[in-house]
């Protein structure tokens, strides 16, 4: 690190330049870390809040299926009210075999409507939850990465520690000599 070599210029003795330049290293690397660890918990829970809203947005899109069924079957009802009170009134005869086929014919069509709306909605519902399960996996693998880059940063912090600290010397003298035990 370069923090030894300006202390060293501005008069700074070389213990006090390397113990200034370990604590600023481990002082960065901590700093790092930490901001490492909030960015990952801060893309999870990003992608928490999307799966949330998604599983919200499938919930919304089943009641709105149910509504375009009951809004058809409304239509249909209607429809098949105007339709009798439009052939009553031209002196058609309502219980004719042709103005049941008709009838049959505009029932199925309603019930194949109806099916196609529930496929639809179905087909949403299942495509949102696995929408929501992706954003929930990529939440957690954004933490897990980001755990790793945490001990990336502190393995790196460490080799930076050990290439400023000096080799150390030992402290303690061997004994070489031992007192002599004098009874008296």
């Amino acid at each position: 690190m370069c923090f030894a070599a300006i202390l060293g210029a501005v008069g700074a003795s070389a213990t006090t330049a390397s113990t200034i330049s370990t604590v600023a290293t481990v002082g960065s690397t901590m700093i790092q870390m930490g901001a490492q660890q909030k960015q990952a918990e801060a893309q999870k829970k990003a992608e928490d809040r999307q799966a949330k809203q998604i599983e919200i947005d499938r919930e919304v899109g089943k009641v709105q299926a149910m509504q375009n069924q009951n809004a058809r079957v409304q239509e249909y009802i209607s429809s098949e009210k105007s339709n009798m009170a439009v052939f009553s009134a031209s002196g058609v005869d309502v219980d004719s075999a042709s103005i049941q086929a008709f009838q049959e014919a505009n029932a199925v069509t309603v019930g194949e409507d109806l099916n196609a709306i529930a496929f639809q909605a179905d087909y949403q519902s299942r495509t949102r939850t696995v929408e929501a399960g992706l954003a929930r996996e990529r939440g957690a693998n954004a933490l897990s990465a980001g755990y790793a880059n945490m001990m990336g940063t502190a393995l790196s912090g460490i080799y930076n520690i050990a290439s400023i600290m000096p080799a150390s010397t030992p402290t303690i003298k061997p004994i070489t000599t031992y007192p002599s035990m004098q009874v008296k």
